[in-house]
């Protein structure tokens, strides 16, 4: 889930509780709250905690609530799951640290060190070593699995051989009812069903919610054709972030979601933490055009649905 912010990059809450009943009432199956979409990164500790804390109090248990602790050094992100434990997150998860190109023994060490301090609530591996350096080895993965310091992953590095590879052996040892499978993809969520996974987490599902959770919903009872349709308007959805003449990738991609959800009267602005760019007025309005050709966040695929 994105982070609605004010002018002054501080949370804004009244934006961040319609984010969450837009993407509620549209069908989502849970939350994600804090990850990379969410521009945890950028955020002081206080700010991700309130952010956390006022989506739980939306969410109100409508769904299911998975809040990201990843920081730099164990000991942060020790901090930052105590605020999501007592804001009742349903569960955490855990990015390898950031900075740092760290070792599998000591990401053993790491993960440990979280579950040693909160036993009882499910712990997720964060998966996405395009932004902290370091990746996952299925042996390291497998072995937390196995011995029970972790009970899922989000794999957001956009590999399915090796995600079907995880798959395929937490299958083989009997472990599907321990651990669950999340792909973190934008454009594969009907793909993520066929090769295993017990969900996708697409960032894009912030602006065509609707559209993603119907993908998921049909490829799992086989219906891919239209799987394949909704796909296709999460995809169209994608693309808008072609319309940023400047900035980095993911500047783009949030930018085109929050300026949509703007559009919508959903958030009240769409600030991003700096220094990624924002966009300029031209830009804003070839999304307007792009978007009046697409079917809204909340709409199905399916007729009469």
């Amino acid at each position: 889930m994105l982070t609605p912010l004010n002018a002054d990059e501080s949370l804004d809450e009244a934006s961040l509780r319609r984010l969450v009943d837009f993407l509620v009432d549209a069908g989502v199956h849970g939350i994600w709250s804090m990850g990379t979409t969410g521009e945890f990164a950028g955020l002081p500790e206080q700010e991700r905690a309130r952010g956390v804390r006022a989506t739980v109090d939306q969410v109100n248990g409508r769904v299911p609530v998975i809040a990201n602790i990843g920081d730099s050094s164990t000991t942060l992100a020790l901090r930052h799951a105590k605020h999501a434990v007592d804001a009742g997150a349903d569960a955490i998860a855990l990015t390898p640290p950031h900075y740092y190109p760290h070792s599998m023994d000591e990401m053993l060490t790491h993960f440990r060190a979280m579950k040693q301090a909160y036993p009882d609530v499910p712990l997720l591996i964060y998966n996405i070593p395009q932004t902290v350096k370091v990746k996952m080895t299925l042996q390291a993965t497998l072995q937390l699995a196995r011995e029970g310091t972790v009970q899922g992953i989000k794999d957001s590095q956009n590999d399915l051989r090796w995600f079907r590879m995880l798959a395929v052996a937490i299958r083989e040892d009997g472990l599907e009812d321990q651990f669950r499978l999340f792909l973190g993809t934008r454009i594969l969520c009907d793909a993520a069903q066929v090769i295993g996974a017990h969900g996708a987490i697409p960032a894009t599902s912030n602006v065509a919610p609707a559209a993603a959770a119907e993908a998921w919903e049909a490829a799992k009872r086989g219906d891919y054709a239209l799987a394949s349709r909704a796909q296709e308007v999460v995809m169209k959805y994608e693309d808008l972030a072609e319309i940023a003449k400047g900035g980095s990738g993911d500047a783009a991609g949030y930018s085109a979601m929050k300026n949509t959800l703007r559009e919508w009267g959903i958030i009240a602005t769409a600030r991003l933490t700096r220094p990624l760019r924002e966009w300029t007025q031209p830009e804003i309005e070839a999304l307007r055009d792009r978007i009046s050709a697409l079917p809204h966040g909340s709409q199905r695929i399916a007729l009469g649905v």
